[in-house]
């Protein structure tokens, strides 16, 4: 039950930071786009996109933090695990190099939303305290790195959005506004 409350907590606390980061960037990037024009910033497909945007940033950044916070504990995940191979040698196999992980993970929740499954057969028990740490620190480099790489590639696909519609309305309104100057000719000629 304390590892359900402890993984609840860790969750919230990860989307919240990950609501209040992408709350920052949003406003960041609809005042950079109302300096380029204020017209970007009225159109409905700047709504639209700044809502799909919101919602996978949030997602985005919420794992991101995740992964932040699992790299941040690899350190306790190493004395942790002295603590249990202390006084044992031997050769490792996948079975029980996964019930040293299945260990972890139930010491540290929000490590099993990210690996699972952990095969450091032939490795010595001793190496474990070393090996599983940095083994996690690399996946979770991967995880940050990837997660930061989507973010910037959706903030950028839907700038590119915002831009492309509001140069779709300026040409559909210089079109309208010539027929007007001309229907206002013909109306003047007729007068």
């Amino acid at each position: 039950m304390v590892t359900f409350f402890s993984l609840l907590t860790t969750a919230f606390s990860c989307i919240f930071y990950g609501v209040i980061t992408t709350a920052v960037i949003m406003s960041i990037l609809y005042f950079v786009l109302k300096s380029l024009s204020k017209g970007i910033v009225q159109s409905f497909p700047f709504y639209i996109t700044g809502l799909i945007l919101a919602f996978l940033l949030i997602c985005n950044l919420s794992v991101l933090i995740g992964a932040f916070q699992v790299k941040s504990t690899t350190e306790a995940m190493a004395l942790s695990l002295r603590q249990l191979t202390e006084n044992t040698s031997g050769i490792v196999n996948a079975k029980e190099s996964q019930a040293v992980f299945d260990y972890l993970i139930d010491e540290y929740p929000l490590l099993g939303n990210y690996l699972q499954i952990a095969d450091f057969s032939g490795n010595d028990i001793s190496n474990l305290a070393m090996v599983i740490p940095e083994v996690v620190r690399k996946e979770m480099n991967h995880v940050i790195w990837s997660k930061f790489l989507w973010s910037l590639g959706y903030i950028v696909v839907a700038c590119f959005i915002a831009i492309l519609f509001e140069q779709g309305q300026r040409q559909r309104k210089g079109v309208t506004t010539r027929r007007s100057r001309v229907s206002n000719r013909r109306v003047r000629m007729y007068r």
